[in-house]
């Protein structure tokens, strides 16, 4: 998962400030909005990040216990991004399943009996209609729409 996780923090880039980004400040991927703990001394460092990645991205959402790496890969980064809730919400409504934002047997049953290359793209092609609509409500986020919809499509098998 190590692998996973250092790929994620270079998708995520260098350190920010903007007052654009809804995420505000972000070190190593890990802004301080969502995870004020990390930032209490001012910096995250890189064990901090992991540890949060770990337990909020990968094991809180059950994300771990997805068979197809590919498609596991995608969530995980997808949850990083607009929270692991709805990714999984965006994954039930691909499988025609209860969109209960929960990972749980229902979901991974209806899972198995599909293509997982097939929900794999379908969900980057969800996540690209999100950010186009996100981006439509908030003009102000324009600027970052080339770089999060260039993000999703790297997800693309």
């Amino acid at each position: 998962m190590s692998k996973v996780i250092e790929d994620l923090i270079e998708r995520e880039g260098p350190p920010t400030n903007d007052p654009v980004d809804m995420g505000g400040r972000t070190q190593l991927g890990i802004s301080e909005a969502a995870n004020p703990e990390a930032w209490a001394d001012g910096k995250v460092t890189k064990d901090e990040a992991y540890a949060i990645y770990t337990a909020k991205y990968v094991k809180f959402p059950k994300f771990d216990v997805v068979p197809d790496e590919a498609l596991k890969i995608q969530l995980i980064d997808f949850g990083v991004t607009s929270g692991p809730q709805l990714a999984i919400q965006k994954l039930q409504a691909i499988l025609g399943v209860t969109e209960d934002g929960i990972l749980g047997p229902i979901t991974l049953k209806a899972l198995s009996l599909v293509d997982p290359r097939w929900v794999n793209n379908a969900l980057v092609s969800a996540r690209v209609l999100m950010i186009c609509r996100l981006v439509q409500k908030r003009p102000a986020q324009l600027r970052f729409l080339a770089g999060w919809c260039s993000r999703a499509c790297e997800f693309i098998t």
